[in-house]
């Protein structure tokens, strides 16, 4: 019966670390041991505080490095998109991402790019792999299909520069996003091994598909993010 109050106890020292400033956005938390030899409590009930703290999205566990303090959420207006660079240094945060070029295959109809609303069949695209990064931490895991045709080329100009950046300065093509999915995923394996989360993590899976002034598909965008890092919120305007 006393065990909620144990865990508790460790939450709440915690908390007051957070509230007073010792500990920071990013910081990483001490130990499991060291909190038990800290609190005189033992492993089970320090760890039954740091999963309650992660669940409520202020704490988050790295695979093999221990537990740190979560950054604030990124805000996005998915009614409004705006890409990940200027999303980020609209709110004071720092993005960076890194590119993996996966080739340019030939879909076919199964693909999962493929579909209404999607590409057609046999369309030649970009598979590109990105990981964003916000002030220096992993945050989402995102696979792009670009279109060969309209966007020859443009993998490496893309390695520092925003995509739908680089499709409107260098290839006249102004992207709109038209179609939007949003639903709620316990991550892959794979994409928690990208994001250096642990497996069966939660996480938010958003899909974009973006178009020409024509209405021609040029894009469609599958990404991953770790359910702390992102907040979605639309405002009328």
């Amino acid at each position: 019966m006393d065990k909620p109050k144990f865990y508790q106890a460790v939450r709440e020292l915690i908390l007051a670390e957070l509230a007073s400033g010792a500990l920071r956005p990013g910081d990483r938390l001490p130990s499991e041991r060291a909190l038990c030899a800290r609190t005189g409590m033992n492993r089970n009930t320090v760890r039954h505080a740091l999963l309650q703290l992660q669940k409520e999205g202020r704490i988050h566990r790295l695979d093999r490095r221990g537990w740190y303090v979560t950054p604030a959420r990124l805000t996005h207006n998915p009614a409004r998109h705006v890409n990940f660079a200027r999303l980020a240094a609209a709110q004071g945060r720092a993005a960076r991402w890194t590119t993996v070029d996966r080739g340019a295959p030939l879909l076919d109809g199964a693909h999962e790019a493929c579909g209404p609303g999607l590409f057609p069949a046999r369309t030649r695209v970009y598979e590109v792999e990105n990981v964003f990064f916000l002030d220096g931490q992993k945050v989402a895991y995102v696979r792009n299909f670009l279109h060969a045709g309209r966007l020859e080329g443009i993998v490496p100009r893309i390695r520092d520069r925003a995509m739908t950046q680089v499709a409107a300065e260098d290839y006249g093509v102004a992207l709109v996003q038209t179609d939007l999915l949003v639903r709620p995923e316990f991550l892959p394996v794979e994409v928690c091994a990208e994001l250096d989360v642990p497996r069966g993590s939660p996480g938010l899976y958003i899909r974009r598909v973006k178009t020409d002034g024509a209405g021609q598909v040029v894009t469609v965008e599958h990404e991953s993010w770790r359910f702390d890092a992102i907040e979605l919120r639309v405002r009328e305007e």
